[in-house]
């Protein structure tokens, strides 16, 4: 397994990093604002063709079939991305063109939910601006097998509801063992401020989200919370691709956008499976 931080301003990626199984490299990426904004729902200042070229410009990079986007929403749904035919998800229209219709075909056609799994290798894709964006990858019992993969986001509600734990179960419902989970850029326990009641909802179901700011106010550290709950799950846990995205400015922040005036966009976490030829 190797991991690797990119912090140049060209690179499309923040962080990226592999794992190998039998003769399969799986390969994590979370990308950056060089990347551009990959939220078909964000107004970003940019029209949604051009976020179009952004996914196929990152997909065109990673020299994958196209990437199952969601229609997330911060629940705890997961979908099975393996009969989800690539002309859903393709980037551009059969003219090889991005359009207009072409966006908007494309978010009707995403899955709503919040976690996505493939035991066939599809490329996966979710969406954050502060949220954790996390990438699973679990052995199958026979070396040969395709490794079974998966995504979920992981903001505060989506958190309590059970999107890391319903994950993990459907991947060892299809038979994933030996699950390894990587958490990539979100906001920190140190700059995720929230109204106390909050603090003290969340800290009931999950204690170790209790933090608080740099300033003393009452936060949550999610990340803090999104490992404890895979260590229970006996997961084994990733921090070394993970930022805060608060506090970087290469990544986008939906509190940087609010408190700041910062672009808004969004940046993904990605996962897919290449095999030597």
């Amino acid at each position: 397994m190797t991991a690797e931080r990119t912090m140049s301003t060209l690179n499309p990626f923040y962080s990226t990093g592999t794992y190998t199984s039998g003769p399969y490299t799986v390969h994590i990426g979370f990308t950056s604002r060089s990347a551009g904004n990959l939220g078909l729902h964000v107004n970003a200042g940019e029209s949604h063709t051009a976020t179009l070229k952004n996914r196929a410009d990152v997909q065109s990079l990673c020299g994958s079939a196209p990437f199952l986007y969601l229609n997330q929403v911060h629940g705890a749904d997961i979908v099975c991305a393996d009969h989800i035919l690539s002309t859903q998800i393709s980037p551009n229209d059969e003219r090889g063109a991005y359009t207009l219709k072409r966006a908007d075909q494309l978010r009707e056609q995403a899955p709503q939910a919040d976690a996505a799994y493939s035991t066939t290798g599809q490329p996966l894709a979710i969406m954050v601006a502060d949220c954790i964006p996390l990438v699973f990858v679990g052995e199958k019992p026979t070396p040969h097998d395709v490794p079974i993969i998966a995504v979920a986001h992981a903001g505060r509600p989506g958190l309590l509801a059970g999107v890391i734990q319903r994950t993990v179960a459907t991947m060892r419902e299809q038979g994933a063992t030996q699950i390894h989970a990587w958490l990539g850029p979100s906001i920190c326990g140190s700059c995720y401020e929230v109204p106390e009641d909050m603090r003290e909802h969340a800290t009931q179901q999950i204690p170790e989200t209790y933090a608080q700011t740099s300033q003393g106010t009452p936060a949550l550290d999610l990340p803090a919370g999104a490992i404890a709950l895979l260590n229970k799950l006996k997961i084994e846990v990733s921090t070394d691709l993970a930022a805060c995205t608060y506090e970087s400015t290469s990544l986008f922040s939906h509190r940087g956008f609010m408190n700041r005036g910062e672009a808004p966009g969004r940046i993904a976490g990605l996962v897919w499976v290449t095999k030597p030829s």
